[in-house]
């Protein structure tokens, strides 16, 4: 076997890796769906996103599945802009801010949301605010892969480069591991809002039996 072959190999089973960890999560839940412990507006919308962040990891695995990488990468910077946006929801947003994004869709509604935080002020919010179990990763994955990523979302230098030279197997299973990684993260917050802490605790180390398929270390943190 060459040694692209092997890569290949290598992704297909990371892939197939990521998906046994994500049906172990979801067999934590109920099999009807999320029960929230607080039906509230501000727990309605954090699940919400979380649930967002979750869809997208989906269709990033389903990208690098159709071999098309470049996609999958843009595919996570909005992954984790959906789980930064779950987490300043939880910890940082005010009423006021809730009360903006629980209106009903329509011109006025969408006129009022445009004032809400940006991507670098939630960030901060968090940082300050939230638990450091929390706060730490999505503050390491901006110092680390905020840029390379805007630049797939934007097709910038990075997917310019990558559609001429070929997309890296090592790059694209680290991508794969870092969707997997903030997927964990939005389930962890799922299981917080079901109010079982015997749910947060099957959930919160289940990575101890994927450790192949999730980041571990900061040097695995560079785009």
């Amino acid at each position: 076997m060459t040694s692209d072959a092997k890569k290949a190999v290598d992704l297909a089973a990371l892939l197939e890796r990521s998906e046994e960890f994500e049906a172990a999560i979801q067999a934590c839940f109920p099999d009807g769906g999320l029960v929230l412990a607080q039906e509230t507006e501000k727990s309605e919308l954090v699940a919400a996103a979380c649930q967002i962040s979750i869809e997208h990891a989906l269709v990033l695995r389903t990208a690098f599945t159709a071999l098309a990488p470049n996609s999958g990468a843009a595919v996570l910077r909005l992954q984790y802009e959906a789980l930064l946006r779950a987490a300043w929801l939880l910890f940082s947003a005010t009423p006021a801010h809730v009360e903006r994004l629980s209106r009903t869709l329509d011109l006025e509604a969408e006129q009022a949301a445009k004032n809400l935080p940006g991507y670098l002020e939630m960030l901060k919010a968090v940082s300050e605010k939230a638990p450091a179990g929390l706060s730490a990763p999505l503050a390491e994955f901006n110092q680390y892969s905020r840029h390379a990523l805007n630049s797939f979302v934007h097709s910038g230098i990075h997917p310019l480069r990558r559609a001429r030279d070929g997309f890296p197997a090592e790059m694209a299973a680290t991508l794969v591991r870092f969707s997997n990684g903030l997927a964990h993260i939005a389930y962890r917050m799922l299981a917080t809002l079901s109010g079982s802490q015997r749910r947060m605790d099957r959930v919160t180390h289940l990575y101890v039996q994927f450790k192949d398929c999730v980041p571990m270390s900061e040097s695995s943190g560079r785009v």
